[in-house]
């Protein structure tokens, strides 16, 4: 009897194993299926689609610019020209939508490169069409708009075979998966057909001890995000309540100091401000598992005017000449803490690494495009060496030549963190001062001005 029960179960052990291990590989081949024709249906065809639509706008573009110069006049199809680049700008945006792997980002981040030239291009073209210099405009058309546009095209044909050899892969493996799982279920069912009343009761009691952990562990994280959330909220006390001392210190100041006095506690004030809105972005934006707010936005000009005004004196320790072009009116999506931590960490990296260079010059330039925001910090310095490239951005990753320099190789990593959770890119090259030129673009949006109370510097 002993013996029998034993049998059992092991018969019990081995049709349960038998069964789940057919249902976990049936349910794995059907999510893979389902995910590979998805990703055909949903992805791929998609972004051959807007890719196609990219390469044809690009040809549309050229020719209606071509056509343009060979008039000799300012631009007579301006709509049409505006059109086609607005309708580029869409189609990118669309593909950009789309889930990419590694392979695909480096594939479209090239693309984007290629077309930022050509566009570049082509405005420089409507710029000597309208200044009446037809030659130039035909110069600059043979030697800069129809290259860029055959590299943009030949980057565009890239990610389609690109996209077009993933679909075939996924299909293939749609097809290997099929037959394997199909082999697989039909010998199992073999087994558990056998004794399904065992199985369903061992199914029942599996099922019920699933659930159970499932809500245990579902116990559990609802206990760690309070402990979060009041963690947080600590951090954020522990920061800004020791300042609020300093603030009223520096209150005191502006009124009852002499006139240098009353500035430098004006920068200070201004500074604390800066540090609170900081600290406020960053946290909410780490407590929000890395997913800004959709509604948040950033005024570039005024962002920028108190950031140069904080580093003034930073820059002049260094004895650089800090250059800043005209700001255009314009906003970000983003917090202004948030444009502070970018702008910041570049500046102060520029200032940082300047090393023995002369001239010594810092230049900070934002250009305001159709969709997005253009920033660009560029020095004098040595630069960044060939070998490390775009690893600048990655975690604890510095120049051995700049070692000695405090840091711990955050900044830039911080940087590009923080521009690719806004929708937005980074890169950098060697610069036309020979130093680096670091650049990152964020995605315009407009700005609503509300009406807000004065607060007080630090909260009480």
């Amino acid at each position: 009897m002993r013996r029998d029960s034993v049998l059992l179960l092991v018969a019990f052990a081995a049709v349960a194993a038998a069964f789940v291990g057919s249902t976990m590989v049936a349910q794995r081949a059907a999510h893979e299926v389902g995910g590979l024709a998805a990703s055909i249906a949903r992805d791929a065809a998609p972004g051959l689609g807007a890719i196609a639509n990219v390469r044809g706008e690009v040809r549309r573009l050229q020719a209606l610019i071509s056509r343009q110069t060979a008039m000799g006049a300012a631009p007579t199809d301006k709509e049409a020209i505006d059109e086609a680049r607005q309708t580029l700008d869409t189609h990118l945006a669309a593909f950009r939508a789309l889930p990419t792997s590694g392979e695909e980002v480096a594939a479209l981040n090239k693309l984007q490169a290629d077309i930022r030239g050509f566009d570049e291009a082509v405005e420089h073209v409507i710029a000597q069409l309208a200044s009446s210099r037809r030659e130039d405009a035909n110069a600059t058309l043979l030697r800069e708009v129809r290259p860029r546009a055959d590299r943009a095209v030949a980057s565009a044909t890239t990610l389609v075979d690109l996209e077009t050899r993933l679909a075939e892969e996924a299909a293939m493996r749609i097809e290997r998966v099929h037959r394997r799982s199909t082999r697989f279920a039909l010998q199992m069912d073999a087994l558990c057909v056998v004794l399904a009343g065992v199985v369903a009761w061992l199914v029942l009691r599996a099922a019920r001890h699933a659930r159970q952990i499932q809500q245990a562990h579902r116990a559990i994280l609802e206990r760690r995000a309070e402990e979060l959330e009041e963690f947080a909220g600590r951090v954020a006390h522990d920061v800004l309540s020791p300042l609020a001392s300093v603030g009223l210190a520096l209150s005191i100041a502006q009124t009852s100091g002499s006139p240098a006095q009353q500035l430098a506690a004006h920068r200070g004030s201004s500074s604390l401000r800066r540090v609170r809105g900081i600290v406020d972005a960053l946290l909410e934006f780490a407590r929000s598992g890395a997913r800004p707010a959709p509604d948040e936005a950033a005024d570039v000009r005024v962002v920028v005017n108190d950031l140069v005004e904080e580093l003034r004196p930073q820059a002049e320790e260094v004895a650089a000449d800090l250059r800043v072009d005209t700001v255009p009116e314009c906003a970000v999506a983003c917090s202004p803490g948030v444009l502070v931590v970018l702008l910041s960490n570049l500046l102060r990296n520029a200032f940082k690494y300047l090393g023995d260079s002369t001239p010594r010059i810092v230049e900070l330039r934002v250009r305001a495009r159709r969709s997005t925001v253009q920033f660009e910090v560029e020095d004098s310095g040595p630069g960044i060496p060939p070998e490390l490239g775009d690893r600048v951005f990655e975690p604890y990753v510095r120049d051995r030549r700049t070692a000695t320099k405090p840091g711990i190789g955050l900044g830039l990593a911080t940087v590009k963190r923080l521009v690719v959770a806004h929708g937005g890119s980074v890169g950098v090259r060697r610069g036309v001062l020979g130093g680096a030129l670091f650049w990152f673009d964020l995605p315009q949006t407009e700005l609503v001005r509300r009406a807000e109370t004065r607060q007080s510097v630090m909260p009480s």
